[in-house]
């Protein structure tokens, strides 16, 4: 029963970099969350990292989705990491960063761009019964 209860307090929150980013990854996720019923979205940062970080910082009730690529996105998911490290944590970048995503102790990672199916299959890897591999690339 508690597990049940901490699962659906779960909130997803979204940062990317560059902002763009959010605006593409928004509505798919909102359609994969809306079919499967589980995490309501409740904010997203475009470009505000300082923001992000204060609003994550010690929330274990959360799955944080960064959509960052690039040497940068290693940087930020560092970041993220240290600011909640008992959160689950996403990470959308470059085939590229998936090594990094490994050592960065991610949840799941998934390349960009986003499709339907990826943010799908990233978010099952979140999910406290665990369906899915967490690294898709």
């Amino acid at each position: 029963m508690e597990r049940f209860a901490a699962h659906n307090m779960v909130r997803v929150v979204i940062y990317a970099d560059p902002p763009k980013e959010a605006e593409a990854i928004e509505p798919l996720l909102r359609q994969t969350i809306l079919s499967r019923r589980q995490w309501p979205l409740i904010q997203k940062f475009p470009g505000d990292l300082p923001g992000f970080l204060r609003y994550v910082a010690g929330n274990p009730y959360l799955i944080m989705l960064v959509a960052a690529p690039g040497p940068t996105g290693s940087h930020v998911v560092r970041q993220i990491r240290q600011a909640n490290p008992a959160a689950r944590l996403v990470w959308l970048s470059d085939r590229q960063n998936a090594l990094d995503a490994y050592g960065e102790h991610v949840t799941a990672f998934g390349s960009l761009p986003a499709t339907g199916r990826t943010l799908e299959e990233v978010m099952d890897a979140c999910d406290v019964r665990g369906r899915t591999s967490p690294f898709l690339v």
